[in-house]
């Protein structure tokens, strides 16, 4: 009767030991971030919690392709103009600039006529953007304002002048210039005529 007793305890013991062996959390893998847990009926996850952070900094960890990457300057206005009885549209130079810890992509996305306005009855004007070293985009056709395909105007390196993480400091540009050009027909322009119009842009930042 001992000898079963003692053969009985010594069984449960052991089947006490490998059950508390069993209950373990193994990592996944760790580049991957996961783990996965054996019998047992909870867990810690850690949780790091950062309020301003900065996405001017490559290293912050935003998730790649979040557009909270976005940290552009771009003018607030743009001007055209044609001087006198001349038939040639000029504009300043303006410059958009990233700031961001990503390189970021622009990319002309519509051009629309706030409201109706005297240049619109200037059915001969035509109008383009241009990106110097770079597109063309025609924003006002024969008097009617339009972008009718969107059109990268280009990819700007990011805070440390890269476009790629393996690239030199100050390797690429974070800027890009552009203006406008065009021309109207002699005779359809008389007096001073102004319209105002938006000209939308769109960013998209690049995934490392």
């Amino acid at each position: 009767m001992k000898k079963f007793l003692t053969g009985a305890i010594l069984f449960s013991g052991v089947l006490g030991f490998a059950a508390g062996a069993s209950a373990v959390e193994t990592p996944d893998n760790p580049s991957a971030g996961s783990k996965t847990v054996i019998d047992q009926s909870d867990t810690t996850v850690e949780v790091e919690g950062t309020l301003g952070m900065d996405n001017t900094d490559p290293t912050a960890p935003i998730p790649e392709d979040d557009i909270k990457w976005v940290n552009v300057t771009v003018p607030m206005k743009t001007i055209f103009y044609s001087v006198g009885s001349s038939t040639s549209v000029s504009s300043p130079t303006y410059t958009i600039k990233n700031n961001s810890g990503r390189p970021v992509t622009v990319t002309a996305n519509s051009f629309a006529t706030q409201s109706s306005g005297d240049l619109t009855a200037v059915t001969s004007l035509d109008v383009a953007l241009n990106v110097t070293n770079g597109p063309t985009v025609n924003v006002i056709t024969d008097g009617a304002a339009n972008i009718a395909t969107p059109t990268d105007l280009g990819e700007l390196a990011n805070s440390e002048g890269k476009l790629n993480e393996a690239d030199a400091e100050d390797s690429e540009s974070q800027e890009l210039t552009f203006g406008y050009s065009g021309s109207f027909t002699a005779g359809d322009v008389t007096s001073t005529i102004t319209e105002t119009y938006d000209l939308g842009l769109k960013f998209a930042p690049t995934a490392w």
